[in-house]
């Protein structure tokens, strides 16, 4: 059986929110992220460190309680890659 590290955080991410009575859109806008930024969090799908660190921020100020699960990154060599490549 494989480890699917995207699934746990998918459901440690609900659980947080569902515990906190937050929807995405609170998160979104606390963090002054967009709202497609935190469903990818939701889902479990990767996202640029520098909003999964906004996002912890925002989510232990309004919340009290720090967000210590796993956010799935995307390496920021991707991210430059990514950012470098003609479209």
């Amino acid at each position: 059986m494989n480890y699917d590290q995207g699934a746990e955080s998918s459901v440690a991410f609900r659980a947080y929110l569902h515990r906190f009575e937050l929807s995405l859109l609170d998160v979104a806008l606390a963090a002054r992220v967009r709202l497609m930024t935190v469903w990818k969090i939701e889902q479990g799908l990767p996202i640029p460190a520098a909003h999964a660190r906004v996002a912890r921020t925002s989510l232990q100020q309004i919340t009290g309680e720090p967000y210590t699960a796993l956010i799935p990154v995307i390496p920021d060599e991707i991210l430059r890659m990514a950012q470098r490549s003609p479209s």
